[in-house]
Formats: structure tokens, C-alpha cells, sequence
């Protein structure tokens, strides 16, 4: 390779890792900006006692947004393993929309949560669960924050027993995906968002729903009656194993 193509070459890595690191950058930024906010406000003497615990509830849930984020990369990066066995996937999902639920009061975005499961136990990891859907209902709240205009902002969340196992759709009523971004999305550093993001969440879901036998994917547009996007994990049942 001569000096040119040499440094053609550098330059695209640079720009690569530049642009990375700019997301990184942005996607820490915003929790933390709002945690030294709230620690701000909490240095107020005056202050109810009401107004301090809804305070430090907004404190934690940034933290644990960036914890996510850490983790998120370390899984990229180093690998990930998994102490898989069973999961009751109803308690899963509901665990998981508990934690988004604090996130969306003022925000118009009403959450829907339906467990038709009745108890079906699948085979698992229950962190890894978790992992997975806060990145399905973080990028459908993510579509209502950067549309503000849109008249229906729902989210749908429904745990349902089917043949071989169970599965958790997460469908909105956004605009839906382009049939042409239906497998990019799943590609690591892809992002749709104009706020930015690393575009792992998809791709380290989809990796880690393979690993624990099961699947994530996108359905069609037709299958989502909210007309936006909608995703199904599946995972197996403890006797498919």
C-alpha cells in the first residue's frame, strides 16, 4: 500500500473512531448532565421531602442509564457470558417496563403492558432479558422524543406462550422502519436516531437472544397494530431443551 492509499486509509479509521467516540461522548453526556442537575437542586436546605426523594429517583435512573451504556460496551468489547437457566418471561418483561415507567411521566407517552403468558417459564438469563428489552422500549420512547408531533405516542408491551416457548413483543405507534434498514438496524454502530446513539443496542440484543437459544427480530408492518415498529424476542421453553 503507497503513502496515499496508506493515508486515505488512517483517515476513514480516524473518522470512524472520531464518530464513535462522539456518540459515546453524547449518549453519557445526557444522564450525566442530568444527575449533576438533580445533586444541583438537592443542595437546596429548603427542600421538601418530596422534592428530595423524586430527586434522587431521577439521580438513580440516569445512573443506571449510564451503567447500561458501560455495560453495553463491555459486552461489545470483551465478549459476553451468560449464566443461562429459568426465567419466568412475564416477571421479566414487567420488570423491565417498571423501570422505564418512571422515565416517561410528562412525556405523553402512554406504556401498555400485557402478560398473556400465564407463568411460562423459558430458558434464560434474566439480566440478559432485561438488557434486551430496555433497548427495544428505550429506542420506542426514543421515537416519540424526536417526534413530538405525532398525535398517538403508545407503546405496546405483550408477554404471550406460543408453540416451543414464549415471546415479548414491543411494537409503537411511530413511523415504523424503511423495509430497506429491516436487517441494517441489527448492525452494530447503525443508528436511525438524529440525537445520535452507539447502535449496539439491536445488535448485542440480537446476539445475546441467539445465544440464549431464542431470536429477536423485526416483524412486518402489518403485524403491529399501531402501524410503527415491532419487535419480537422469542425464547425457548425449559422442555424444548
Amino acid at each position: 500500500m503507497g503513502v496515499e492509499g496508506k493515508l486515505l486509509k488512517d483517515g476513514k479509521t480516524v473518522s470512524v473512531l472520531s464518530n464513535l467516540l462522539g456518540r459515546i461522548v453524547h449518549d453519557f453526556n445526557n444522564p450525566l448532565a442530568a444527575i449533576i442537575g438533580f445533586a444541583d437542586l438537592l443542595r437546596n436546605p429548603n427542600l421538601t421531602l418530596e422534592k428530595q426523594s423524586r430527586y434522587v429517583e431521577r439521580i438513580y435512573e440516569q445512573a443506571s442509564k449510564m451503567a447500561q451504556l458501560v455495560e453495553t460496551m463491555s459486552s461489545f468489547s470483551g465478549g459476553m457470558t451468560l449464566a443461562i437457566g429459568p426465567v419466568v418471561l412475564g416477571s421479566a418483561m414487567r420488570e423491565a417496563c417498571a423501570l422505564l415507567e418512571p422515565g416517561l411521566a410528562g412525556t405523553r407517552i402512554e406504556l401498555r403492558v400485557e402478560d398473556e403468558s400465564g407463568g411460562q417459564i423459558v430458558v434464560a438469563e434474566r439480566r440478559a432479558i432485561g438488557r434486551i428489552l430496555h433497548a427495544l422500549l428505550t429506542n420506542a420512547e426514543q421515537v416519540f422524543r424526536e417526534n413530538p408531533l405525532l398525535a398517538e405516542r403508545r407503546i405496546w408491551v405483550k408477554c404471550v406462550t406460543c408453540e416451543g416457548g414464549a415471546y415479548v413483543d414491543v411494537a409503537d405507534s411511530g413511523k415504523g422502519v424503511a423495509p430497506d434498514l429491516a436487517e441494517s438496524i441489527f448492525e452494530p454502530f447503525f443508528s436511525t436516531r438524529r440525537s445520535g446513539g452507539l447502535g449496539l443496542g439491536l445488535a448485542i440484543g440480537r446476539t445475546l437472544a441467539v445465544q440464549m437459544g431464542g431470536s429477536l427480530e423485526l416483524l412486518k408492518e402489518h403485524d403491529n397494530p399501531g402501524g410503527g415498529a415491532c419487535f419480537r424476542l422469542f425464547l425457548p421453553s425449559v422442555q424444548e431443551q
